[in-house]
């Protein structure tokens, strides 16, 4: 066994200590952590530039819709 072996060894155990209902709220934490920057961001930043854009051409709303979708999925299931 190479020293390679025993780091990886050490940190895969290391990982199944960690109880997996805690990586799910991890997990939805860092979505809700996005959507709340994706709701920060500047509309001149997601809208096309140079005209005038109606409210669905805004970014925004389509990635904090994806994003409330896969917190919905991977709370429910």
């Amino acid at each position: 066994m190479t020293m390679l072996h025993w780091i990886g060894d050490t940190f895969r155990g290391q990982l199944l200590l960690v109880p997996l209902p805690a990586v799910r709220w991890l997990f939805i934490g860092l979505l809700l952590a996005l959507m709340a920057w994706v709701v920060q961001l500047p509309s001149s930043e997601t809208t096309p530039s140079g005209r005038h854009s109606a409210w669905y051409e805004d970014l925004k709303i389509w990635a904090w819709l994806a994003l409330m979708f896969q917190v919905f999925v991977y709370s429910v299931f």
